[in-house]
């Protein structure tokens, strides 16, 4: 119980620019000019990225570095939450990927942070100018609704800082957690989509400084079951949000909208697509549509499917990136979800996702295959 104050006790400090709720309003999401040439010939390419010694592999992510490879990081250990987790982390350079190598761990986090660190878990990276940075979530104690959110640097994703807390809560910083990647502000302040999950459940918006001190944190939306905010700019102001149905009962993929770059947003309204508290992720092609992907089975997340709309409203059949329809086996976990997408400057679209949750596929495409799988659907 003394480690359990403890801890309350330092995160509890607030700055006063949550605490008073001021209404600051930030520049422009840099939205940038497509600057590789469109390819008119379909390409996809899919694989495995090197294995792990854990039982256990979860929520991936992608950022592409200054030098454009592209890294992959995630996290595994015996299971969620255990004190063995760790942050691996691999480039794909010259056709290949890397030996996993570990970028985070408890003990690391803990020495940092100063204060008793339970596990870590859904690392997100993103390309900040000539830097690399990590958000992660770090369980303080029981599981997620215990967690609060760290920032860590890197010029080449090798070597990093120590690790930041990120106050993006009012109270007592505790439930706050990161999945979507985030996006660039003009002034180079980042749009960090974040998330709560202690009592009420919620999605929002956190206006972060490069040295991980927060301008201002507002939710997205007041539902209490919508959490992961997906963030999708498709101009300096304009930009959809595309949320999780994080309930037990099936629901719908919901979507909402801003025109003043995340201050405010449009009520929530639910697409047609149909799933059952699973991870979403999204991202514009080349003709200006939105690609979504999630889970598209309402019973579980034995699917992982990818849709298209040109307005957010009207969307494709879904065409299935991974389907397993096998027998029950309780030896296999038959899961495919969690996606997390980002498109490089090089045009291409990649995907990575846990694979049973004991292996990452990454999945490459360009988006003339992507129009042409969603074509005719």
């Amino acid at each position: 119980m003394r480690r359990i104050l403890q801890a309350l006790l330092i995160v509890a400090a607030v700055p006063a620019a949550i605490r008073s709720a001021r209404a600051l309003t930030p520049p422009a999401f840099v939205f940038p000019v497509p600057n590789a040439p469109h390819e008119a010939t379909p390409f996809f390419h899919t694989d495995f990225l090197p294995r792990v010694n854990t039982t256990f592999v979860h929520a991936a992510t992608l950022a592409e570095l200054p030098s454009h490879q592209l890294v992959a990081a995630w996290y595994g250990g015996i299971d969620e939450i255990s004190p063995d987790v760790r942050i691996f982390a691999s480039n794909f350079a010259n056709g290949a990927w890397s030996s996993p190598r570990v970028i985070e761990t408890r003990a690391e986090a803990q020495s940092d942070l100063r204060t008793r660190v339970k596990s870590l878990g859904n690392p997100v990276l993103f390309r900040d100018g000539d830097h690399v940075k990590l958000f992660y979530g770090v369980v303080l104690f029981g599981g997620w609704s215990g967690a609060t959110i760290a920032m860590k640097s890197s010029p080449d994703a090798v070597h990093w800082t120590s690790s930041t807390h990120l106050v993006t809560s009012s109270f007592l910083n505790l439930g706050m957690l990161v999945r979507s990647e985030p996006w660039s502000y003009t002034d180079g302040s980042i749009a960090l989509p974040i998330y709560h999950e202690m009592g009420n459940k919620w999605g929002g918006l956190a206006r972060v400084d490069r040295d991980g001190r927060v301008i201002d944190a507002r939710r997205i939306e007041d539902k209490r079951i919508l959490i992961q905010p997906w963030l999708v700019p498709t101009s300096a102001k304009h930009a959809f949000a595309f949320l999780r149905w994080a309930d037990r009962t099936p629901g719908t993929v919901t979507e909402t909208q801003s025109d003043d770059a995340g201050v405010t947003w449009q009520p929530v309204r639910a697409t047609p697509l149909a799933h059952r508290d699973s991870a979403v992720a999204s991202v514009r092609l080349d003709d200006g549509s939105l690609l979504l992907i999630y889970n598209s089975n309402t019973e579980n997340r034995r699917d992982l499917a990818m849709v298209r709309s040109a307005d957010g409203v009207h969307w494709s059949a879904p065409y299935w990136l991974e389907h397993d329809d096998g027998p029950e086996d309780p030896m296999v976990r038959r899961e495919y979800s969690y996606p997390f997408v980002l498109k490089t400057s090089a045009g291409r679209t990649h995907v990575v996702s846990p694979w049973r949750r004991v292996a990452i596929r990454p999945v490459a495409f360009n988006s003339a295959w992507a129009t042409e799988v969603l074509r005719s659907r």
